[in-house]
């Protein structure tokens, strides 16, 4: 199926120009603020573990150290630079279908601070180059380098594709390169993947994005070679323990990892949620490319173990604090669910993804409910507060003194010390027109009922919502219905 570019989907419903506005004018330069730390926010751990990263973001200020911009240390969590990944490809997306000359120069700016903390040989992760170098690539099991990285690929396609300008997907290409030949099955190179799937992904769009078919062969390594040994990650903690260069010896959790066995060969959804849906997504990517019995069936198990069994009537998944993880069937409580906005947004994402290959209306009904229910919730109404963790229910004297219910927060803080969900909020439904329609030949898939107007290449067709009671009793009955249509209707008036 084909994509249509975010330029060619005007949205005309009010209700989500609202939200395009608010993220353009509030959320955007709000998120840059706290990034930057030029104003006093209250930024709260995620959870209560006096441990955790809080009071500031100094996601920038990293990026500068590593520069030489700046003097100072590392603070915060050890996959920080991807928060300001996604603030990038935030501006991309909004830019891709509106200019705007300050936003854009405020984000050339940041990136050419990423640029300058490039090393030469293309490695990029502030964390390890300002604390660890000499842990480049031997903590897998935690260190989200490679998680970075895919963040990092998707902020340069959306600003190259917004502005012409590949400053960013140079200095991408060049950390890929890097890991190319630090990765594979060939003789000294690391035969493991990162502990947070996300470059899969992301090496899918940048083979879609430049045809390079190297970056889709990359992809399906990491795929292929996760839980193919599961002794790799306790192999490498011991390497580093006995070189002496970490003292850490964790217990490695396969099931949090996914890494319990190949993804090819995984029938349910088990472990961290996020990752586990960012792997899926990745995995469907892949299947749509290059076709895999295999790995779609696992796909296609894996999704049904998630929509029968793990999933709330929100949309929202993963229930428990305790990794921020699936647990088992039907276990879905109200009171202490973690249902993690990310782990929304990557639901949404890997349903997507499913449609594509099958246009089954069952994906682009998850789609809607977790658009609606488990995604929105993640931000207020002003742009600039926001929750990690999403409840179906809190009781507020329970929250403060229940130390089962640390996670759960009354009301949305300003920031968080562990700031994922903020920015993925932002770039996500910045770009909510791209899941609006879908073509395959002579076919458009109209998945999403959003008032707005698409360009084709030879045809324009506006959907718009009237809504009466009429309408409202014939869409109670239609239920979840999708429309495809032939090209061939288009300039004809279609009533439900």
């Amino acid at each position: 199926m084909k994509e249509f570019d975010l330029k060619d989907v005007t949205i005309t419903s009010p209700f989500w120009q609202d939200y395009l506005r608010l993220i353009k004018g509030k959320t955007i330069p709000y998120q840059l603020q706290v990034l930057k730390d030029e104003i006093a926010v209250d930024v709260q751990a995620e959870r209560k573990d006096d441990s955790l990263p809080a009071g500031k973001s100094h996601a920038i200020e990293n990026f500068k150290i590593a520069a030489g911009l700046s003097a100072g240390e590392h603070f915060g969590w050890f996959f920080q630079d991807s928060d300001v990944y996604k603030w990038i490809e935030s501006v991309g997306v909004i830019l891709q279908s509106q200019s705007d000359a300050k936003l854009e120069a405020k984000a050339d700016e940041v990136i050419a601070i990423i640029e300058q903390a490039q090393e030469d040989d293309g490695y990029l992760d502030t964390y390890f180059q300002l604390k660890f170098p000499k842990l480049k690539y031997r903590q897998l099991y935690f260190s989200h380098e490679l998680y970075c990285a895919g963040h990092l690929i998707e902020a340069a396609i959306a600003y190259d594709k917004a502005t012409g300008k590949d400053k960013l997907l140079q200095v991408a290409k060049r950390f890929v390169s890097n890991i190319a030949e630090h990765f594979g099955y060939g003789d000294n190179q690391i035969q493991g993947a990162d502990g947070h799937q996300e470059i899969e992904l992301a090496l899918v769009k940048l083979y879609d994005y430049t045809k390079d078919e190297s970056y889709l062969r990359l992809a399906q390594f990491f795929i292929d070679v996760r839980g193919k040994n599961p002794d790799f990650y306790r192999e490498e903690v011991a390497a580093n323990l006995a070189d002496g260069l970490s003292d850490d010896n964790p217990m490695i959790d396969l099931e949090y990892l996914q890494a319990y066995t190949q993804p090819k060969h995984q029938k349910h959804a088990v472990g961290h949620a996020v990752r586990m849906l960012y792997m899926a997504t990745g995995m469907a990517k892949i299947v749509a490319r290059d076709f895999d019995a295999e790995l779609y069936q696992a796909c296609l198990d894996i999704w049904d173990d998630i929509v029968h069994r793990k999933m709330y009537v929100t949309g929202g998944v993963g229930s428990t604090v305790r990794g921020e993880a699936f647990v088992g069937p039907y276990d879905l409580p109200n009171d202490t669910m973690y249902c993690e906005t990310c782990a929304s947004i990557a639901l949404l994402y890997f349903a997507y993804e499913l449609f594509q290959i099958s246009p089954k209306a069952e994906y682009i009904d998850v789609m809607e409910r977790v658009l609606y229910n488990g995604i929105l919730s993640g931000a207020s109404a002003d742009g600039k507060h926001f929750f990690y963790v999403n409840p179906l229910e809190v009781d507020v004297d329970s929250c403060h003194h229940n130390p089962g219910k640390g996670h759960v927060k009354t009301q949305r803080p300003d920031w968080l010390g562990c700031a994922c969900c903020p920015p993925n909020f932002a770039r996500t439904i910045g770009s909510i027109g791209r899941y609006i329609y879908l073509e395959s030949g002579n076919e458009l898939f109209i998945n999403l009922y959003i008032a707005s107007q698409l360009k084709g290449k030879d045809f324009v067709l506006k959907q718009k919502l009237i809504f009466h009671l009429k309408t409202s009793l014939k869409l109670l009955t239609l239920g979840y219905r999708r429309l495809c249509i032939c090209k061939s209707l288009i300039g004809q008036k279609i009533l439900l």
